[in-house]
């Protein structure tokens, strides 16, 4: 504003007082709004709701019609200073309307601070007709002019404000739109103009550095009109309704059971809040609000531990106290440093993570939980399982009772652990062997990264459905989601699987060699000898594939995950590195691909039927086992089955890719002396010769 005492210097004085300077003092009033019998407030039609008020540009302040001592020049001059009065109550009217009691309620945050920016901004104003008034007592010779050089700033300022309130309650603007609309409307030429505007964008950044203070530091979100970008998607009582299948069984289609704590922990953590994209503030990007809701969500998990970790003070005060003083200086900062805001954020993540990645792989042991689930989900535990389902052998020859199948199956569980190491295994008592009758167990749906991926399990038989329950302890849950959980119960399922179909041809072996001792009968032998050299085949088969998933995939796979968390020093770098664990022995084991998993499938059901034949010869030469013709066919489907998976497997997608980077050790030794790439060959000929000749 300029200093009247400046522009009365630079005049001429006045020897007497100008004809109108009687009306200057009303003029002030009708400057602040206030208008009289000579400066009127004419009236509008607003074709418009009643309630709204009039545009910009549609200035109802006037000098009344009946005042003749103007001159023509001098009542445009009048009038032109009596916008910034029109100007003004309007702006007055959008700060009383934002502060009125029934605004705080149900209004903006950021518009509030934004009608405390304005109200900051009237202040000046009234101040500066305030000072007028004073040394228009003292310096009569004012004229309209320099009144209109005084008020020069305010001309170029209370009408583009005006106008840019007009816009925001027509159009309902606010949270980061208002944000977004400021710092558009700041980037002009008029540095008077600038100034005020990002001064008023400072005013909102105020509601904005509050609220990350409060995500950041306490975990809160202080949020009540949605204006926030980090955004809450389930509510804490939907989180205790919420229906999920059971935390690690990927298809079973019972009702889950009651959540716990943890679960709904786990709820909150993965899905109970989100970025939104249409809420971001100028200046702050995604990867950058990703970043901010993975502190908010991690500090709120170290301010609520439970279990026997409830009474440790997991983020330390200090550490808190640093976080808040450095958000505090950027909010007093002018401007909006975008370099400084991000560099803070990557500096609390580094210690949020840090302080996380303590909590869940020291407190919580989590190397030990993922050697448990490696012995016990992916079968290294080999004594165990061959106790058990050696155990369990007859009970699993016999169709499952749905009523008592897992009762039926826990009693050999837990006696094996007895004749095993798992005896002495603490974490054996997080597991429960369960038995839900699913209506398809070949196909598993998992979700990861928000894509739906199908998973595809062979099927055996009507024992497919067993899988395994792991209690997870908090904090744990943050890494083995019930999806992760639901994971690793696919693989567990193929690898048990695999494991019963070699058990089964050992024990066919077993019977044969037992009939062969006993029977004298040479020709019975020879007729059998087709039968053993299939049985041997096909447990060649099995036996390679087994040792492909087991040794070549999981250990190799187990050995990187443990040195990249041995090597990780936050959370996120644990996190990535069990997600690719994961997804490596999904993928490198070819359950995602469905091809292969239903030739496997076709496979498992030859060798079933060959179990079959074994357990129901009883030596005679009526039985299926010495029929030549049902051997013969039975070994024929096998070779094809075969031949076609080893040449899905040396397709250029499997061989050229880094998906399988084990693939050529396995196909070498299926086909160590070219064996089952000449019975390949040899069958793409035959049938080639066999449509030349229907031709």
């Amino acid at each position: 504003m300029q200093s009247p005492d400046s522009v009365l210097t630079s005049e001429t004085q006045f020897q007497q007082a100008p004809p109108y300077s009687k009306l200057l003092p009303e003029l002030l009033l009708a400057l602040l709004g206030h208008t009289g019998d000579v400066f009127v407030e004419k009236a509008l039609f607003i074709p418009e709701r009643s309630s709204q008020q009039p545009p910009p540009e549609r200035c109802n302040f006037a000098v009344t019609d009946a005042l003749g001592l103007v001159s023509t020049s001098e009542r445009e001059a009048f009038n032109g200073l009596l916008k910034l009065g029109f100007h003004f109550k309007h702006l007055a009217a959008f700060v009383e309307s934002e502060r009125s009691h029934v605004r705080l309620h149900a209004g903006s945050l950021y518009r509030r601070a934004l009608a405390t920016g304005v109200s900051e901004l009237l202040d000046v104003y009234r101040a500066a007709i305030l000072q007028i008034q004073q040394h228009m007592y003292h310096h009569p010779g004012l004229t309209l002019a320099g009144l209109q050089h005084l008020l020069l700033d305010c001309q170029m300022i209370l009408p583009p404000v005006h106008q840019l309130l007009y816009t925001v309650q027509q159009e309902n603007v606010n949270g980061s739109e208002l944000m977004q609309l400021l710092q558009i409307k700041a980037q002009c030429g008029i540095p008077e103009l600038h100034s005020c505007l990002t001064r008023l964008l400072w005013h909102c950044n105020q509601v904005l550095f509050q609220q990350l203070s409060a995500w950041m530091v306490h975990g809160l979100l202080q949020d009540t009109h949605n204006e926030f970008f980090i955004q809450q998607t389930v509510k804490p009582d939907q989180q205790l309704t919420a229906v999920s299948t059971a935390p690690s069984q990927p298809q079973a289609q019972s009702q889950p059971p009651p959540q716990s704590t943890g679960d709904s922990n786990a709820t909150e953590w993965h899905k109970g809040f989100k970025v939104s994209i249409q809420a971001l503030p100028p200046n702050v990007s995604v990867s950058i609000a990703e970043s901010i809701l993975f502190v908010g969500k991690a500090v709120r998990v170290l301010r609520r531990p439970t279990g026997p970790l409830k009474s440790h003070d997991l983020l330390p005060q200090s550490d808190a106290i640093s976080f808040a003083q450095a958000l505090r200086q950027l909010q007093q900062q002018e401007g909006f440093d975008q370099i400084g805001f991000e560099r803070t954020v990557e500096v609390i993540r580094t210690k949020v993570t840090g302080q996380l990645w303590q909590l869940v792989v020291v407190h919580a042991e989590l190397p030990a939980h993922l050697a448990a689930l490696k012995n016990y989900f992916l079968l290294a535990k080999g004594d165990f399982y061959h106790s058990f389902l050696t155990e369990s052998y007859e009970l699993m020859r016999l169709p499952p009772r749905d009523a008592t199948a897992e009762g039926d199956l826990t009693i050999p569980f837990q006696q094996s652990a007895l004749k095993s190491t798992a005896d002495q295994d603490p974490f054996f008592q997080h597991l429960k062997i369960r038995y839900v009758k699913a209506a398809d167990s070949s196909e598993a749906a998992q979700a990861s990264g928000g894509k739906r991926k199908l998973l595809h399990v062979p099927k055996y038989d009507k024992w497919d459905d067993v899988f395994l329950e792991y209690h997870v302890d908090w904090p744990l849950h943050l890494l083995l989601t019930p999806q992760v959980m639901g994971k690793y119960n696919v693989v567990f399922q193929y690898l048990l699987r695999l494991k019963r179909i070699q058990i089964d041809l050992e024990s066919s072996w077993a019977v044969m060699r037992r009939q062969a001792g006993r029977s004298r009968d040479l020709p019975l032998h020879t007729r059998r000898l087709p039968l053993w050299h299939l049985r041997h085949h096909m447990a060649y088969i099995i036996a390679n594939l087994q040792i492909y998933v087991q040794v070549d995939v999981i250990e190799a796979q187990s050995s990187v995950l443990s040195q990249c968390i041995a090597n990780a020093q936050d959370f996120s770098e644990a996190e990535r590195a069990h997600e690719t664990f994961m997804d490596a022995i999904v993928t490198q084991s070819f359950l995602d691909m469905k091809a292969i998993s239903q030739m496997l499938e076709g496979i498992f059901s030859l060798c079933q039927r060959l179990c079959g034949f074994v357990q129901r010869d009883d030596g005679s030469s009526d039985t299926d086992a010495a029929d030549p013709d049902k051997i013969a066919g039975l070994a024929a489907e096998f070779k094809r089955r075969a031949n076609m998976l080893y040449t899905l497997l040396q397709s250029n997608k499997l061989q050229s890719s880094q998906r399988a980077p084990y693939l050529r050790q396995f196909l070498l030794r299926i086909n160590y002396n070219g064996y089952v790439e000449n019975e390949a060959v040899r069958q793409l000929r035959q049938g080639d010769a066999i449509l030349r000749g229907n031709t």
